[in-house]
């Protein structure tokens, strides 16, 4: 369940750092004011979807390890039985 809580938090980290430096790349000799605002709606656009990605990722991370444990469960049951 932790992964399922920080898989969105890193995914949001990393979509704002690749907007900032995506935007940082592109802006070259423009004044500051305006790069920090493009820096600012684009780095929290793609911290939104990073978190969404994290979220699916960290989702699926969490089912595929259940289903694992209730397999594993469920196999020493019937070894156990015989």
């Amino acid at each position: 369940m932790g992964r399922t809580l920080l898989y969105p938090f890193a995914g949001a980290g990393i979509g704002f750092l690749v907007g900032f430096v995506i935007v940082r790349m592109m802006a070259g000799a423009s004044p500051p004011s305006d790069t920090t605002a493009i820096t600012l709606f684009v780095g929290t656009f793609l911290a939104g979807t990073g978190a969404i990605a994290g979220a699916i990722i960290g989702g699926v991370e969490f089912l595929k390890r259940r289903d694992q444990a209730r397999e594993a469960q469920v196999q020493g049951e019937s070894e156990s039985e015989v």
